[in-house]
Parts: structure tokens; sequence; C-alpha cells
């Protein structure tokens, strides 16, 4: 609904804005079954962690996770997670949710061929999309301009009939054409969608992981 997407993006903004609180008051107001709940649990993750309150940082997060196996942002939540039990001495925990990233995500190696095949064969169907969109785009605009009957009061009757059909058939064109703009525009977002999806995946997250458990066991010995 718009009007959840409107809390998402308020909260969002006065995230940037750098008023925590006020974010918070309106991610909390995005309902479980919205389609936004996801990115509302991770922004108040961050409000959190912004106004240094790491025990209420973990449940949204951890909400995520268990609602939310298939989001693109996990490795993220892991991370703030992780964060987040660092901060409150729990080291053990901490090393769990960092030892998540290391787990379901490969190497800096491995990564970067994955999103280097992907990247290859995406490119491609981009550009057969456009080229058909613009063919597309093509065929209208001369079904448009060509097809320009007469008014019918002009036309002797015997014409009519067929004068309708030719009408008939200009409209089922036309609306069949719009309906493959509408599934071009679809396979677009879809694969703006998968960019998203690698662009987020290229990082390093391994990196941040290797170094929160470190982190984590440094600390643990200290306070032997």
């Amino acid at each position: 609904m718009l009007q959840n997407r409107t809390k998402l993006v308020l909260g969002l903004t006065y995230f940037e804005l750098g008023d925590f609180n006020q974010s918070i008051s309106y991610l909390k107001d995005v309902p479980s079954d919205d389609e936004n709940y996801p990115r509302a649990l991770l922004a108040l993750g961050w409000c959190y962690l912004k106004l240094q309150q790491h025990y209420k940082m973990v449940k949204p997060l951890e909400i995520f996770v268990a609602d939310f196996q298939g989001s693109e942002y996990l490795p993220e939540v892991y991370l703030l997670l992780g964060q987040a039990h660092l901060k409150i001495r729990l080291y053990d925990k901490a090393i769990s949710y960092f030892s998540q990233i290391l787990n379901r995500f490969p190497s800096k190696s491995e990564n970067g061929a994955l999103l280097e095949s992907i990247s290859g064969k995406i490119a491609p169907i981009e550009q057969q999309i456009e080229q058909q969109r613009l063919d597309l785009l093509l065929q209208e605009s001369k079904l448009l301009q060509t097809l320009h009957l007469p008014s019918r009061k002009w036309i002797p009757g015997y014409m009519k009939k067929e004068i309708r059909e030719i009408e008939k058939r200009r409209s089922e064109l036309l609306r069949k054409i719009d309906q493959e703009k509408k599934s071009l525009t679809e396979m677009v977002q879809t694969l703006q969608s998968i960019r998203i999806l690698l662009k987020i995946r290229a990082r390093d997250w391994r990196s941040y992981a290797e170094y929160g458990i470190s982190r984590a066991l440094f600390l643990k010995e200290q306070e032997k």
C-alpha cells in the first residue's frame, strides 16, 4: 500500500537527517504483512545502532533472519547482529552470526567469478529486450499513422462492415502491442533487480565477518 510505502520513505528520510528516534517511530508502523517490512526491520537495526541501543537492535534483526532468509540484505543483517552482540559482550553469539556469512557466501574469488559469469549472461538479454521494445514502438507508430479511416457518413453502405473489421483488427493489434510493452518493462525491472542483488553480493562480506570474528575472539580473551 502507498501509505506503508510512505512510512518507510519517511523513516529512511529521517534516518538520513540523523533524527533516529523519529525514524524509528515511522519504521515501527510498517505492518508485518507489507512488502516493505523487511527493509523497515533492517533500517530499525541501523537506527538502534546509531543510538547505541544495542539490545534493541537484536529483536528486529532476528525477526528478519527468521522470516526473510531469501533476502539480498541477509549478509548485512548478520553483520549487524554480530556487531550488536559484540557490544553487549555475548561474544560466542557474535561469532555465530559472523560465521553465518562465511558459511552462506562464497569466497571473494568464487564470488567474483560467479558475478562475472552472470553479468555476462544478463548483458545480451538486456540488449535483446531493448531492441524488441524499440521494434514495438516502431510498429505501434506505423499502425497509428497508416490506418486513418474516413468518416463513416461518406462511406458506401457495402464498405461499412469491412471498415468495422479493420477497426477491430487495429484495436486488437494495439492491445497486443501494449501487452508486449508491459511484459518487456517487467523483464527490464527484473533484470535491474538482479543487478542490484549482484552489486550487494559483490561486497566482500567475508572480510567483514572475518574481522568481526577476530575482534570477538580478542575481546573474549581479554575478559578472561
